[in-house]
């Protein structure tokens, strides 16, 4: 098949939706299907470049200056997204868009709905659903986004995925004809393994850490990533542990001592400092499951979350691995301070999470799943006498 992903951003502009996008691309593109990504040519400063994909990524230019003043990842694209996707829609056999507030989405969407009948399949992720921010403005900008892009964007679609099921019931409301299927992320446990037998010992003697535990942190130092509770919870840790922040973003003035920013990552380095680290927190809110959070348990740390409800199914079996509580500085500081108050139990926590990283997530199980998502679109639309499929029905027939 010919898939064209579309989103508004893409590698090395690091966030989940774009490493999710990366690692079915590549789990496709090894299965024999031929698979391009547009996005935005948006990246942060400092972020590290990544090395080109083995699939064809099309970058259009954007003006990002709604993420650098605000934190709102919104690219604001030009009529150049236009007509790339004229010139790759009429190639593709399925147009899958991710995110369904973004232009990119709406534009992808509507076009090939327009096209003649043997159009691409229309696929549509939508991986958070609605974002709570602070600051009222932004909060009712992104529900009315919602209410109205979001809406358009799962009409025009035929086949919706989401990753928790508080955004599935929004997007079964939105478009209650669509096929709904619930596809978790996966991680890559080749790069995000536990540390081998003294690599701990070296990565923290690398990275200059004393014999203190480090609490990790990893994301987007905002506000929706809860980097305040983070940092609330360093600041009441009483000196026991250290905070270690990596992700783009800047540190405030009112930091404690004992939290250390080491700034945007490559993959690569991300990997080394799960593996150096002894417990991972992260109190974001309004989000699927978090690939970072993936990371974390592959790299047999345990993690500290908010209670979201949406985490719970995905952790229903972790056991000690995983430690749900209020986003409150204070909750986080007295379970990171139990946590590394008895090794034993940490050792055993790690373990766990690494031995449900292993056998619950995985890409190629994802990509199986984009696979007969696309497989069961088509054999639907073949099915109806008004909507012949003549020009890829040969692509689609070989869909496993």
């Amino acid at each position: 098949m010919r898939i064209l992903f579309v989103s508004p951003y893409a590698l090395p502009h690091l966030g989940g939706v774009e490493v999710a996008i990366d690692a079915v691309a590549e789990q496709l593109r090894e299965r024999g299907h031929e698979v391009v990504h547009v996005a935005s040519d948006a990246v942060r400063a400092g972020e590290a470049p990544a090395p080109p994909p083995g699939y064809r990524l099309v970058r259009v230019p954007a003006n990002n200056a709604l993420e650098d003043r605000t934190g709102a990842p919104w690219p604001l694209f030009g009529r150049r997204l236009l007509r790339t996707l004229s010139a790759e829609l009429q190639r593709a056999d399925v147009v899958h868009a991710h995110g369904f507030v973004y232009s990119s989405s709406v534009a992808a969407l509507a076009r090939a709905r327009a096209l003649r009948a043997d159009s691409p399949l229309r696929v549509l992720t939508e991986h958070v659903g609605h974002v709570p921010y602070e600051s009222r403005l932004l909060d009712r900008s992104e529900a009315l986004a919602i209410g109205t892009l979001g809406r358009l964007s799962a009409r025009s679609a035929e086949g919706l995925v989401y990753i928790n099921d508080h955004v599935g019931a929004a997007l079964a409301r939105f478009a209650p004809r669509a096929l709904l299927r619930r596809i978790p992320n996966g991680v890559d446990t080749r790069l995000f393994r536990p540390p081998e037998p003294d690599e701990k010992a070296r990565l923290r003697s690398e990275l200059g850490w004393d014999e203190r535990p480090r609490a990790l942190f990893v994301g987007r130092l905002v506000e929706k990533k809860g980097v305040h509770a983070a940092l609330a919870a360093a600041a009441g840790g009483g000196g026991e542990f250290e905070l270690v922040l990596a992700g783009p973003g800047e540190l405030p003035a009112s930091a404690p001592a004992s939290a250390q920013a080491l700034g945007s990552l490559s993959r690569e380095r991300m990997a080394a400092a799960y593996r150096a680290a002894d417990a991972f927190v992260l109190p974001s809110r309004g989000e699927g499951f978090p690939l970072a959070v993936q990371e974390a348990m592959a790299s047999a740390l345990p993690v500290v979350l908010a209670d979201d409800p949406a985490y719970r199914p995905h952790l229903a079996q972790a056991g000690p691995a995983a430690i749900l509580l209020p986003a409150e500085g204070e909750a986080i500081a007295a379970a990171l301070r139990e946590l590394f108050g008895d090794r034993g139990r940490l050792a055993e926590a790690g373990a766990r999470a690494a031995e449900l990283a292993r056998t619950q997530f995985s890409w190629s199980a994802a990509a199986d799943r984009h696979e007969e998502l696309y497989a069961e679109l088509a054999e639907r639309r073949s099915s109806r006498p008004s909507r012949p499929s003549s020009r890829s029905s040969g692509a689609r027939a070989g869909v496993p």
